[in-house]
């Protein structure tokens, strides 16, 4: 049986909120991590340092909703 418009974007809301939340989690990580010595010492390396380590750590959740989203507009066009 096929799924109805609105089960596939609740589905879609809820596997990107999984991801969101998981990014959030680790933002808070690093923010609690933040060297200020270091930062006040090159606030462009450091923080470009930081994000470079953010999204090495979450290119996977990155794909994975790239993915998500590109189901979903399949989806989404088969049933209209």
């Amino acid at each position: 049986m096929a799924q109805s418009p609105e089960q596939s974007i609740e589905d879609y809301l809820d596997e990107i909120d999984v991801l969101v939340e998981e990014a959030e989690r680790d933002a808070e990580k690093i923010l609690q991590a933040i060297d200020m010595k270091e930062l006040l010492k090159d606030p462009e390396g450091y923080l470009f340092a930081l994000a470079d380590a953010f999204l090495s750590r979450h290119v996977g959740a990155i794909e994975r909703a790239n993915q998500a989203g590109a189901k979903h507009a399949t989806h989404m066009m088969a049933i209209a």
